[in-house]
């Protein structure tokens, strides 16, 4: 009963991967490859130059922005 239980649950996720990627188009694909550099937009340049993919969203964010957002618990030693 626990291989059938198994076998079925394993049918039934690869049946729901199949339709989650074979739904995204190539190009959603591709973006979705390049997010981890979205948030570099050097890295972004550097990596299109590099492979001649370009990532469409690329965030640029003001680094005092970023510094006044951030929170940092600090230890007294």
């Amino acid at each position: 009963m626990q291989i059938m239980l198994f076998i079925g649950g394993w049918v039934v996720m690869c049946i729901g991967m199949h339709f989650c990627v074979t739904r995204q188009s190539e190009h959603d694909l591709e973006q979705a490859s390049l997010l981890p550099f979205a948030d570099d937009p050097e890295a972004a340049r550097a990596m299109s130059r590099a492979t001649g993919k370009v990532c469409d969203k690329v965030v640029n964010v003001p680094f005092e922005t970023a510094v006044n957002q951030a929170t940092v618990d600090y230890i007294e030693a």
